[in-house]
């Protein structure tokens, strides 16, 4: 046991795996508090040798590869063995046994072709001016930026590969058909594009109003259409329930003895209490449906439900208030309130549409995140 943790310790057992990377980490982390450590002396000196070599020969190997993308993997190569050098140069006992070598400007070169061949590959994809094509073009672009940040007009390439990428909805008004009531579906259309405003970020997808499809001449790819088909009230329903309490060893009066001492007198109290509770329904439907603006094929439509109860309850009794418990006594003095006029029931109910609505929406535009 003790000689495999000196080993993994010293980093021997990954030099033996090939693992070189580990290897000289752990070879360089032993040196730093023991310099003497001679298991570590020897994987750090064989270690780099080896590991130098394998990434050189990869290095050449990719070099003569005719795969546009090998410069990631040669950015990768330097890269690592820039990584042992900036280890060992941290590591003054390790400067003792090896002389690292720095990879700076090769590794700065092969970022710049990597970061060049996406940008290329990004235009490419621009020419087929398709949303998906846009989407790629996107991903190539982003790709460049993590080889080159200084990428001149790049700005201007996402922009336009993102607009190419991104699906445009016109959100159609939404309308409410009532039979007999005057309603306003403000609220619904308030909170509908407050989400879609959240949910598009970041996201290859877009909503907008008939306003904003006029205002800047925007051709929409889908239509969402949301409609409510009725909504209707149902009659106010009103049930009560009486019982009768009782509660005994209540206090009902006092008498006095021979000798002029008062004593309680404990009885039963009783009272007829009285519950009310007052229902109303609501219920509708929503019809929803995502069609494609060019060729008018429905997406998506579905018929959405929802019901809404109001319900208010209070109370009254007849007796001996002391028959009653604390909630009972509370609930005996509120009053019978009229209910919530069709427009507060209305939007009660829409908000059992609402996550529906919502997560049709998520379903359809699943795979448009960025």
């Amino acid at each position: 046991m003790a000689l495999i943790l000196i080993g993994c310790a010293t980093g021997k057992n990954a030099f033996d795996k090939g693992d070189y990377e580990t290897a000289l980490d752990r070879a360089v982390n032993r040196l730093q508090s023991n310099p003497s450590n001679k298991k570590a002396q020897d994987v750090l000196v064989d270690g780099y040798k080896v590991a130098s070599q394998y990434h050189l020969r990869r290095i050449q190997q990719l070099n003569r590869s005719t795969d546009l993308l090998k410069w990631e993997s040669v950015f990768n190569e330097y890269a690592a063995l820039n990584r042992y050098y900036n280890d060992i140069q941290r590591c003054p006992a390790c400067l003792d046994l090896v002389n690292p070598k720095e990879y700076l400007e090769e590794q700065e070169d092969a970022a710049q072709q990597a970061a060049s061949v996406q940008v290329d590959l990004g235009n490419q994809a621009m020419q087929l001016n398709t949303i998906e094509a846009g989407r790629i073009a996107f991903g190539h672009f982003e790709r460049a930026l993590r080889f080159n940040n200084a990428i001149q007009g790049i700005d201007s390439l996402l922009t336009e590969a993102r607009n190419m990428g991104t699906v445009r909805v016109l959100v159609e008004p939404i309308p409410v058909h009532s039979r007999s009531l005057e309603l306003t579906n403000e609220y619904f259309a308030n909170r509908m594009f407050e989400f879609l405003d959240g949910f598009s970020r970041d996201r290859f997808v877009q909503f907008f109003s008939q306003g904003d499809i006029d205002a800047y001449d925007i051709e929409p790819d889908h239509i969402l259409s949301m409609e409510f088909d009725d909504f209707v009230l149902g009659q106010t329903l009103v049930e009560s329930k009486t019982k009768e309490i009782k509660r005994d060893s209540v206090v009902v009066g006092q008498y006095k003895d021979e000798d002029g001492v008062s004593h309680d007198v404990f009885g039963t109290v009783k009272a007829d209490f009285t519950t009310y509770r007052k229902t109303l329904a609501s219920t509708g439907i929503l019809n929803f449906e995502i069609r494609d603006a060019y060729s008018n094929q429905v997406l998506i439509h579905r018929k959405m439900g929802g019901e809404d109860i109001w319900q208010y309850e209070w109370a009254s009794f007849n007796g001996d208030e002391r028959a009653l418990t604390k909630d009972e006594i509370r609930m005996s003095k509120q009053k019978e309130i009229p209910p919530p006029t069709p427009q507060e029931l209305f939007t009660g109910f829409i908000d059992r549409i609402y996550d529906q609505a919502l997560g049709q929406i998520r379903q359809l535009y699943r795979d448009t995140r960025i």
